[in-house]
């Protein structure tokens, strides 16, 4: 049997699709049931799911770090409450729709990790599309796509000069000139 370009490539798309299931941390570890209810956003990538039943459980939006409640970044050198801002558009996207949350393991301060939608969309995916987080895991369902989309728009924390936030956590600030870069985990 002769292996021709067309069924080359078709082999090279199926491994490329066999490593990305291997390496996605969503297809990987979360497992049904699914929690449903309605939320609010505690932070940028935090929300506080009540069920239908009363139950409420603080959830993490799995394979997203927002910028931390009370950080600042800067746009055109002005100081700007991104940590807020990224809570806001989480809230915003999360107001008044039932959500649908496959649980995907525990982070260390006991906050659930979840793939969270509304039926339709990640909520995750959509904060980075916003630019109001940035990915951690390059493999994970799609969530590098959507920063790249906001990076390159120029959309919210790409807009000006921010420091990823667990470098952040870490208790890097921003200085006083230029921060391109500085983004990036040390």
């Amino acid at each position: 049997m002769r292996i021709t370009p067309v069924m080359t490539l078709l082999l090279v798309l199926g491994l490329a699709q066999s490593a990305q299931a291997f390496w996605d941390p969503v297809t990987e570890q979360c497992k049904p049931p699914a929690l449903g209810g309605t939320a609010l956003a505690i932070d940028g990538d935090t929300l506080l799911l009540t069920t239908g039943s009363g139950v409420r459980t603080v959830m993490r939006l799995v394979s997203i770090e927002a910028p931390e409640l009370h950080q600042e970044c800067r746009i055109d050198g002005e100081p700007w409450a991104c940590g807020y801002a990224a809570r806001d558009t989480l809230d915003t996207l999360v107001a008044g729709v039932e959500l649908s949350c496959l649980p995907c393991g525990y982070n260390r301060d006991g906050a659930m990790l979840a793939l969270c939608t509304d039926g339709e969309r990640d909520i995750g995916a959509e904060v980075l599309r916003a630019g109001m987080a940035t990915s951690f895991a390059f493999f994970s369902n799609g969530m590098h796509a959507a920063e790249s989309q906001a990076e390159n728009a120029g959309r919210g924390l790409w807009q000006g000069d921010w420091v990823h936030p667990q470098v952040w956590r870490q208790g890097a600030r921003l200085g006083e000139g230029p921060c391109h870069g500085c983004y990036l985990p040390q």
